[in-house]
């Protein structure tokens, strides 16, 4: 049997260890159309796996005319729910059994629908092949296959195709991974990936050898090793790497590669280490740029804003609407955020804190309860007068986690930003962002809460306000007194096809957190709709959203947690849920965009998409990934179209030199489209079921 054409997979469930009881269950589940009894189908060992073949391509030969009249509008009031999915995918207790935090979605195999990676929360140690039952794998390549029957979709474990493998091919062994985001590099039709690798440059003795790498797809979600270029360190580069994001800084149509790190030496020092810019050669070489794009940060310039930061995300997206992207680096240990403004050419200038982006305008340290505590061991100092008493049992000695010339200084007053999430959320046509930040309230208001920055840049000029979680209606949860805020990622998109974007963020490892969606209102005001949406996930950590049935709405993919009080809620470890969204009678358009290849990455990476329906007007960017340890959603851009059956105009912003732009008209809803760069005309997307 051709392995690269048929799989060995787990179906839908993993049978007991008694052969009676495993030939019960397969027939149990062959009733249910989970599994069929046809001779592909076999018991193997103590479980139940079928071989299914591959999906075919998606295929786009029909020519969309525009709609003979113009689009119709009728009252929409959104509203959706949500339901858990998770057994019925294959990837619940009954089936793979998957866990793990950090989610990324792309189609890896060409046919149309999104597929799945994930990766554990471990430590850097190489993943183990050839588990046995129960074993726990921390890397997963999860495919997304019709059901054996034909009647639903479910994912499908293929994770032995090369994309964690080592450069010398090991019988078992993986290589150890983190995080991975994906791109069409090579400009050849299908996403390749760059997969990193955290090293902990304080515990060298773990280190296994392993690099970030990047992988080439042959387009049917196989893999292989580019060559060793820039994006993978030295063996003697101990770096920890959190997060990348695929971009064309240049925009000379080659996909470039920003990536994030962490501290040089955590706990021992708070310095983070350098961020650094890949430009590609199209070919899935690279080339360190970070230096000449004058990315460059310094080993002391805390008081200056100009010190390495420990990274826990990086985003790239364009800030002031004119076509090049910028690059934003999520910063932890209450440090300032960067913002890099792309002068149009690949080249920086560092407008963090002239943007507003860095952290808020409080850098009041006095209510920190540990300096409440440093103020009843020196009283007499001048900076505890009118210090109020704190309601923190203080350590011995009482000031001993405080640390004065420091935890006073500007720069240690912001915020643990974990994802700064890119869109256009009040539909003005600029990008937006949201900063997901972990708040705790011994830390006092000048730590920065997670909230939404609106846009009001103006050409050549980032800049943001900061409306307040009061008046957007943002505001996570606070239980209690000693309350915790635990925002890690957070995505956004039309989850109710209402034309209006809302957002889901994530809040775990802390007690009474969530991940909670927030539907946004005709107001543009947001609504906290975990009940509502039936949409309710203990301590979220791990996020993704995508059409994975393609139904025409978004589903809600999320990790769970076991930090802290988390693993009372999650005993069986790091489950990964997914929940199908339910919006029906609603309508929608699903856009695949492509450029040509040559003067647009052919991912169309960085593409601005503006959608007018019923004098409403939605805008979308195709992103390369962001965030907190590599998170991605679907290229492909959903739009809620509301009570609208169509789009009166789509307008593309192709993310070249030139800022190419391209409109079509009066093109009908509810269908999966192509449009590609150079193309007068949009073609239907058929998926080959």
């Amino acid at each position: 049997m051709d392995v690269r054409r048929r799989r060995v997979v787990r179906a839908c469930a993993r049978a007991v260890a008694a052969p009676a009881m495993r030939i019960a269950l397969f027939t149990s589940l062959t009733l249910f159309g989970c599994v069929s009894a046809a001779p592909r189908a076999q018991l193997e060992g103590s479980s139940i796996v079928a071989v299914l073949p591959r999906q075919k391509p998606y295929e786009v030969t029909e020519k969309l005319s525009p709609l003979p009249q113009a689009v119709s509008c009728a009252a929409h009031d959104g509203g959706t729910s949500f339901r858990d999915a998770t057994e019925e995918w294959n990837l619940g207790q009954v089936g793979l059994k998957v866990q793990g935090n950090r989610l990324t979605v792309a189609d890896l195999d060409n046919d149309g629908y999104p597929d799945l990676v994930v990766h554990a929360v471990t430590s850097n140690l190489r993943p183990k092949k050839n588990l046995p039952d129960g074993g726990r794998q921390l890397v997963w390549q999860l495919m997304n296959r019709p059901s054996e029957n034909g009647a639903s979709r479910v994912f499908v474990d293929e994770t032995g195709n090369g994309l964690f493998d080592l450069r010398e091919k090991s019988d078992t062994e993986y290589r150890s991974t983190q995080l991975a985001v994906f791109g069409d590099l090579d400009n050849d039709g299908d996403l390749d990936g760059y997969v990193g690798t955290n090293v902990d440059p304080t515990r060298q003795m773990t280190d296994p050898g392993d690099r970030s790498e990047i992988l080439l797809n042959d387009g049917t979600g196989h893999f292989t090793m580019a060559p060793s270029t820039a994006t993978t360190p030295r063996a003697s580069e101990l770096w920890p790497t959190t997060a990348a994001a695929f971009t064309d800084v240049d925009r000379d149509g080659r996909l470039d590669v920003f990536v994030g790190y962490w501290y040089e030496a955590y706990g021992f020092s708070y310095l983070g280490t350098q961020a650094r810019l890949y430009v590609g050669g199209g070919n899935g070489e690279f080339d360190d740029f970070t230096s000449l794009g004058n990315l460059l940060t310094d080993g002391d310039g805390f008081s200056t804003f100009t010190n390495h930061r420990p990274v826990y995300g990086v985003t790239a997206c364009d800030v002031d609407d004119d076509g090049a992207p910028e690059l934003l680096l999520s910063a932890y240990g209450r440090q300032a955020n960067l913002l890099y403004r792309n002068d149009g050419t690949g080249h920086f200038v560092d407008q963090s804190r002239a943007s507003g982006f860095a952290g808020d305008d409080n850098v009041d340290f006095r209510d920190n309860e540990f300096f409440k505590c440093w103020c009843m061991q020196f009283p007499t100092d001048a900076a505890c007068a009118g210090v109020s008493a704190g309601a923190l049992q203080c350590p011995d000695p009482a000031g001993s986690n405080w640390g004065m010339g420091v935890d006073d200084q500007p720069w240690r007053n912001n915020g643990n930003t974990f994802t700064s999430w890119c869109g256009d959320v009040d539909g003005d046509g600029k990008n937006d962002v949201y900063n997901a930040e972990i708040h705790h309230w011994w830390a006092g208001a000048s730590s920065d809460s997670s909230e939404l920055l609106r846009n009001v840049s103006t050409p050549g000029n980032a800049k943001f306000t900061r409306p307040g979680n009061a008046t957007t209606g943002l505001g996570l949860p606070r239980v209690g007194g000693a309350w915790n805020e635990g925002g890690l990622m957070v995505a956004g998109g039309d989850l109710d096809n209402d034309g209006r974007l809302d957002l889901v963020v994530a809040a775990s490892d802390y007690p009474d957190q969530y991940g909670v969606p927030f539907a946004q209102q005709a107001d543009g005001t947001f609504q906290d709709v975990r009940a509502a949406w039936n949409l309710q996930h203990p301590c979220m950590s791990g996020l993704a959203i995508a059409d994975f049935d393609r139904d025409g709405d978004l589903d809600v993919i999320a990790g769970a947690s076991t930090a802290r009080d988390c693993a009372q809620t999650w005993k069986k470890g790091n489950e990964v849920r997914l929940y199908e969204n339910q919006a029906s009678g609603t309508n929608w358009l699903l856009l695949h965009l492509e450029g040509d290849g040559t003067t647009t990455n052919r991912s169309a990476i960085g593409a601005k998409v503006t959608v007018k329906s019923g004098g409403h007007t939605v805008t979308r960017e195709v992103s390369g990934g962001y965030g907190h340890f590599g998170m991605q959603n679907d290229v492909n851009l959903h739009v809620g179209l509301g009570g609208c059956d169509g789009a009166d105009e789509i307008t593309v912003r192709w993310p070249d030199r030139r800022n190419t732009t391209q409109t079509f008209t009066r093109v009908a809803g509810n269908q999966f489209v192509r449009l590609k760069q150079g193309e007068a005309v949009p073609f239907k997307v058929r998926l080959n079921d």
